[in-house]
């Protein structure tokens, strides 16, 4: 898939710059002070990982694509609302496409198609062995108990409403909620330990 770019940089000069030389976060910082080649090296970090991301939630490569390409465009205007002291870079991004796709979903008319159960235990992180974070989230997820790991991933990999959950797994939403809120807390220990 092309760069996002072309359609909204600017043509201002480009600055000498070694891709390995930058973190995602001072790229994402350079790209708020509207760095075009600092774009184009963010996007070929991040769009394999996000597009992973946007295939699972959406199911259709397609429709995948566009909300990427609609998700950078987003990137390019507001990357100067990131704030490097709140996350990590590509965290700050998963919630922009994630955002993205839901409302994808919402337009489509998804958001609140039946699921089984089935479906949900097919729901799982895009792994990039290439990326420490994704190692480290992956990692911290795998010791989340089972049944609040799988809830974690449809909420926030699906978009899917507790309602929804909870009738796919046969339980109340006040124990879907319970179990997603544990997770959540079981993951943030997780990372806490693992510094990230």
């Amino acid at each position: 898939m092309e760069s996002a770019s072309h359609s909204c940089v600017s043509t201002t000069p480009k600055t000498p710059m070694a891709q390995t030389e930058l973190s995602e976060e001072e790229l994402l910082q350079r790209v708020a002070r509207k760095d075009s080649r600092a774009f184009d090296h963010l996007y070929e970090a991040l769009a394999p990982r996000l597009f992973g991301m946007m295939r699972q939630m959406l199911n259709d490569d397609r429709v995948a694509e566009e909300v990427l390409t609609e998700g950078f465009v987003h990137v390019w205007e507001q990357a100067s609302s990131y704030d490097e002291s709140r996350c990590k870079a590509f965290v700050w991004a998963v919630t922009v496409f994630r955002q993205k796709a839901i409302e994808r979903m919402r337009a489509l008319g998804r958001r609140n198609r039946r699921v089984d159960a089935q479906s949900l235990e097919q729901v799982t992180f895009p792994a990039d062995a290439a990326s420490p974070d994704s190692e480290t989230v992956s990692a911290a997820l795998a010791t989340v108990p089972k049944e609040d790991r799988r809830l974690i991933e449809c909420a926030f990999l699906k978009g899917l409403t507790h309602h929804v959950m909870s009738e796919a797994l046969g339980q109340t939403p006040e124990a879907t909620k319970a179990g997603v809120r544990r997770g959540m807390m079981h993951l943030r220990d997780s990372l806490k330990k693992g510094g990230l």
